[in-house]
């Protein structure tokens, strides 16, 4: 079994290089995510793999329960990540139009990518306060 720890101090580290990203290297996020677009569009690879993705959205939300359920923290957070992965799961595998549609409603009322850019600095200082609770965590409860 991977050790949760482990696990956050892997999204700390990640959280902090979007962070900087965002912050000093804009243009280098809008290039990567225009070329991520072109190589991979999420719809299509989304429907295509829905079952295995749905199993394992919800098997990913069994672990969360399971592993954080016995610390307080860890119900609030991490519960609600797993009830969001399981719902999410379960609409892959039941109704993987209603995710589709509700992604082109958001699309149509509000695009994230101007936001990003506009509020990049804010975002990018938030990512890294996280990444740097996450890393703190890390080493207050493996040390």
């Amino acid at each position: 079994m991977v050790n949760p720890m482990i696990i956050i101090l892997a999204i700390g580290i990640v959280s902090a290089i979007f962070g900087i990203l965002l912050i000093f290297a804009p243009a280098l996020v809008l290039k990567a995510e225009r070329q991520a677009n072109r190589l991979f569009m999420t719809d299509t690879a989304l429907i295509n793999n829905r079952i295995p993705i749905g199993i394992i959205m919800l098997l990913a939300s069994a672990f969360l329960a399971y592993t954080y359920a016995s610390d307080p923290l860890g119900e609030v957070i991490f519960l609600g990540i797993a009830l969001t992965a399981a719902v999410f799961g379960l609409l892959l595998l039941l109704s993987p139009e209603t995710i589709l549609q509700a992604e082109r409603r958001a699309n149509k009322l509000y695009m994230t990518d101007a936001f990003f850019l506009k509020h990049r600095i804010f975002i990018g200082i938030g990512l890294i306060l996280a990444s740097a609770f996450m890393v703190y965590t890390y080493l207050t409860f493996s040390l």
